[in-house]
C-alpha cells in the first residue's frame, strides 16, 4: 500500500496527533502505570512535537495480549488512521500497543504504511527518524527470529517440554529481552543500541566500533568482556 504523505507545510497546519493508552488491572496494580500517568507523558510529548491532540483512545482494563478485534479503542484508532484523520500516534511505551513483538510490529507497520508516524515516550522511538526506522527493522528481525525458533522447537521435538516448563530457545539480539510473553524491548540496553547504530552510521567498520566501545570501557551485555567485530554484528 502506498504511503500517504504527511502534511508538508507544518507551519500552516500542525500535526494531528492521537494518544493511545491502555492499562490492564495487573499493570496498574503492579506498576502504578495508570491511564493518567500515560496521558501526562503523551500530552507532554505532543507539545514537544508541536502538534494538536485530536483524539484520545483509551483501552482501560484490557490485556495487551488481546488483538485489535477485542480492543475497541484500538480498532477505532486504526479506522481513523485509515480514514486519513491522523499524522502521528503517541504512546507511553511500546507495550501499550501489545504484549508480544508480533502484535507490536504488525500495528506499527500498518500505521506507517498509512503515512502515520509512531512515537513511544519510554523507548524514545520515533519512526520519523533514522534511529526509529532502525529499531523498527530490528523488530521485524525479531519477529522472524521468534517464528524460526518455534519451527526449530517443533522440529527438534522439544515443543512439549517447552509447553511444560516455559522453555524458549534461541538468542535474543542486543536491545531486547525475553519474558513469559515473548521478545520485548529492553529499556536498559536502548542507549547502547543507539550508540552502536550512530557509530555504524559514521561510517565505521565493525572493528572500529568494537575498538571505540572497548576504549570507553563499555562491557558486553552477555559476558561483560571485550568487544569484537563478531560481538557487534550479533
Amino acid at each position: 500500500m502506498a504511503r500517504r504523505p504527511l502534511q508538508t507545510d507544518r507551519h500552516v497546519q500542525r500535526l494531528r496527533i492521537a494518544i493511545y493508552v491502555r492499562v490492564s488491572t495487573d499493570d496498574q496494580a503492579d506498576n502504578g502505570y495508570g491511564i493518567e500517568v500515560q496521558l501526562q507523558q503523551c500530552k507532554a510529548m505532543a507539545m514537544v512535537k508541536n502538534g494538536d491532540v485530536v483524539g484520545i483512545y483509551d483501552d482501560a482494563g484490557i490485556s495487551g495480549t488481546k488483538g485489535e478485534a477485542k480492543r475497541p479503542e484500538l480498532a477505532r484508532l486504526m479506522r481513523d488512521i485509515r480514514s486519513g484523520k491522523l499524522d502521528m500516534v503517541i504512546i507511553a511505551a511500546l507495550d501499550r500497543l501489545g504484549r508480544n513483538t508480533r502484535i507490536i510490529l504488525d500495528l506499527i507497520e500498518r500505521m506507517t504504511d498509512e503515512g502515520v508516524e509512531i512515537v513511544s515516550c519510554k523507548e524514545s522511538l520515533d519512526t520519523s527518524t533514522p534511529t526509529g526506522k532502525f529499531v523498527l527493522t530490528m523488530f521485524a528481525a525479531l519477529a522472524q527470529l521468534d517464528r524460526d525458533n518455534i519451527v526449530k522447537r517443533t522440529t527438534d521435538g522439544r515443543d512439549a517440554r517447552g509447553r511444560k516448563d516455559g522453555e524458549k530457545g534461541g538468542n535474543v539480539p542486543l536491545g531486547f529481552t525475553r519474558n513469559d510473553e515473548g521478545i520485548v524491548v529492553d529499556p536498559s540496553a536502548a542507549a547502547l543500541v543507539r550508540r552502536i547504530f550512530l557509530l555504524r552510521g559514521a561510517p565505521s567498520s565493525l572493528g572500529d566500533i568494537a575498538a571505540v566501545l572497548n576504549m570507553e570501557g563499555v562491557p558486553t551485555p552477555r559476558s561483560g568482556r571485550s568487544w569484537y567485530p563478531s560481538t557487534v554484528r550479533e
